[in-house]
């Protein structure tokens, strides 16, 4: 997250609110009282989570875990306290004066938001935090399917969209058209990344064009097949990071090829990779 409060463009675990927003959501476990058989102490869950959340916001994050779980002992069913705790582990994280192994803060957080989902389905904020956590471990299926949660708990928030935009872009082979569709809902939130924005503005040009015109005589079985061929060969040559020579086989497939089925049926995405292909 940068100073601002805004969320970092840098995805994994360096996305995590760590300021003095947190992203609490606001909420805390009030249902019910301090009972005398034993059962969960509210009030003073209540109170250590708001120390844990002032602790976090200057910068303490030893003192903010501490906080967090004195509130879980009091109320073990309190989802806030679990995922406040799990902000600072990160926190710690990422606190260069922390020393010796620090991986071990990514593991306990991982923990801290998946018990305060656990407690919560539908917390939003843990799942887009644990997915920031996973995409640091290199999960990306998983982190991918709580960036869907999160967009889907958080349905005003482009952030998901625009993580998950980027993760099938970049992380796995063949889902452009996925990568689109999720950027489109990014820009469509009111996302203003430049790059993402130039991506679904040729998306949604290319998809406004109307079908070439019926009658002339259509391409052959070879023309097929050597559409499909080139389009393969243009993606091996992406993942071997060789863009230029990837975006001139895609610019021949896409004029010599251009009105083949294949191509046809998946003009739009390839188009758009053209484009982030020259930038």
């Amino acid at each position: 997250m940068n100073k601002d409060g805004s969320p970092s463009r840098g995805g994994g675990i360096q996305a995590i609110a760590v300021s003095a927003s947190l992203r609490l959501c606001g909420f805390l476990v009030l249902a019910g009282c301090a009972t005398e058989g034993g059962g969960p102490d509210v009030d003073a869950a209540r109170l250590s989570i708001e120390k844990g959340r002032a602790a976090a916001e200057r910068g303490d994050h030893r003192a903010a875990v501490d906080h967090f779980t004195t509130a879980i002992g009091a109320n073990p069913e309190s989802a806030e306290a679990f995922y406040g705790r799990g902000v600072s582990n990160v926190g710690l994280r990422l606190d260069p004066e922390v020393g010796g192994d620090v991986r071990p803060y990514e593991r306990k957080a991982l923990d801290d938001f998946s018990s305060a989902i656990r407690l919560n389905p539908s917390f939003g904020d843990a799942y887009f935090n644990r997915a920031m956590v996973r995409m640091s471990l290199a999960q990306y299926k998983a982190a991918a399917e709580d960036l869907r949660l999160a967009a889907k708990f958080r349905p005003q928030d482009p952030e998901p969209h625009f993580l998950l935009g980027r993760m099938y872009e970049e992380k796995f082979e063949d889902l452009g058209i996925l990568a689109l569709q999720h950027y489109d809902q990014y820009v469509e939130l009111g996302g203003r990344e430049p790059d993402v924005v130039e991506k679904v503005r040729a998306w949604r040009e290319i998809s406004r064009r109307p079908a070439a015109p019926q009658g002339a005589k259509g391409p052959s079985p070879e023309d097929e097949e050597k559409a499909k061929k080139l389009h393969e060969e243009a993606m091996k040559l992406f993942r071997d990071e060789k863009k230029e020579e990837a975006a001139k086989l895609l610019e021949t497939l896409l004029g010599t090829y251009g009105e083949t089925r294949y191509v046809q049926a998946q003009q739009g995405p390839l188009r758009a990779l053209l484009n982030a292909f020259k930038k």
